[in-house]
């Protein structure tokens, strides 16, 4: 995770860690992020923007939108699925 976070600014750094933090302390959503990580990048994106709409229509935390948002960045994406695989998070 050091690395991945290294590579990105602090902006990015702490929406990374926010969302690896969610990840782990909600399942739904973990299990949810790691089967649109597995996605071609179209697929990814298409269903990261319904799951983004839904969860603005039950007026989730900002900061969980955005540290969601996130995975929309294939390099993003292909680093924490690379993470998740070494770690087991």
């Amino acid at each position: 995770m050091k690395n991945l976070v290294e590579k990105a600014n602090d902006d990015e750094s702490d929406t990374l860690i926010r969302l690896i933090q969610v990840m782990r302390d909600d399942d739904v959503i973990n299990k949810k992020v790691i089967e649109m990580l597995k996605l071609e990048s179209y697929q990814r994106r298409i269903v990261l923007n319904n799951w983004l709409e839904h969860l603005c229509g039950q007026h989730a935390p900002q900061n969980l939108l955005k540290a969601l948002s996130c995975i929309f960045d294939d390099r993003i994406a292909e680093q924490i699925l690379a993470l998740i695989n070494d770690h087991k998070i």
